[in-house]
């Protein structure tokens, strides 16, 4: 049981020194630069992720659907050079434009 109570001395001893060097102003100064330091590491990550939600969100709204068109339009030319340079036929039905848009007159033949 000696042993027991110089170990619970022994910590004791190890806490005050602790709280003595925690109260030292380097120590307080320490603390608080670390203290900016994360809270500005939180608003970074928080004010990079809103970023990251607005360049995906108008990625999909506005890139997405210019890929889709971009596809289309490649169909509708490999369609027309397999048909001849044909541009004179309607592109076929899943190729339609959607709705509310008009899709451009067909090319004249040369």
């Amino acid at each position: 049981t000696s042993h027991a109570a110089s170990s619970q001395i022994s910590n004791m001893a190890i806490a005050a020194d602790v709280a003595a060097f925690l109260e030292r102003p380097a120590a307080k100064k320490a603390r608080r630069v670390g203290f900016h330091v994360v809270r500005g590491a939180k608003k970074f990550l928080h004010g990079s992720g809103r970023a990251a939600w607005i360049i995906g969100t108008t990625a999909i709204v506005l890139i997405v659907p210019l890929v889709f068109e971009i596809d289309r339009e490649q169909q509708v030319q490999e369609m027309e050079a397999m048909q001849g340079g044909g541009g004179a036929l309607p592109p076929p039905p899943g190729l339609q434009a959607a709705p509310g848009l008009v899709m451009p007159p067909p090319e004249p033949r040369r």
